[in-house]
């Protein structure tokens, strides 16, 4: 048996004695902060990544607006078209027929305000269809942001790290 001032090896590279365990530090250390740095860059392109997902949401979002809208619309006019039958029987039922009389008056005014109604349907959508674009925007400048910082952080980690690891090698 060899002779030795430690009982084992694990005393012996836990104790800090025996020359070269500066090295083993900081080779550890260097490894360590590769590992941590490759880890950022990981949660980085995950942000990006993630914010692209959320971006393709809020764009889907604005498509299924843009269909409801349509469809809304498409219930007016059903809708209308059942009123102007409903007032065309009212007027054929009541014998009187004029030629410019409020039996034509009330058909234009309900025509009118169809289409007025048709144009807030579509006003109001195409301003949600606005937001959900700019949300888009948003979404996708923040994960880029997100993802900017934490790689910025892992080089600054790293080159503190590559520092350290110089200093304990001498």
């Amino acid at each position: 048996m060899a002779n030795s001032m430690y009982a084992n090896d694990a005393q012996a590279s836990t104790s800090g004695g025996g020359g070269g365990s500066s090295g083993g530090y900081a080779a550890a250390s260097g490894l360590g902060a590769i590992m941590g740095f490759k880890a950022s860059q990981a949660a980085a392109k995950q942000a990006k990544l993630t914010a692209e997902y959320n971006a393709k949401v809020a764009e889907n979002e604005r498509i299924l607006l843009q269909r409801s809208a349509r469809d809304e619309q498409e219930r007016l006019r059903q809708g209308s078209d059942k009123l102007i039958s409903a007032q065309r029987v009212a007027a054929a039922k009541s014998g009187v027929v004029t030629g410019t009389g409020s039996n034509l008056l009330a058909l234009r005014d309900t025509y009118m305000n169809t289409e007025m109604d048709a144009i807030a349907i579509r006003y109001a959508s195409s301003i949600q269809e606005q937001a959900k674009t700019a949300q888009a925007a948003m979404i996708r400048a923040e994960g880029a942001s997100r993802s900017s910082a934490i790689k910025t952080q892992a080089y600054a980690n790293l080159l503190e790290a590559g520092a350290k690891t110089a200093t304990m090698m001498g």
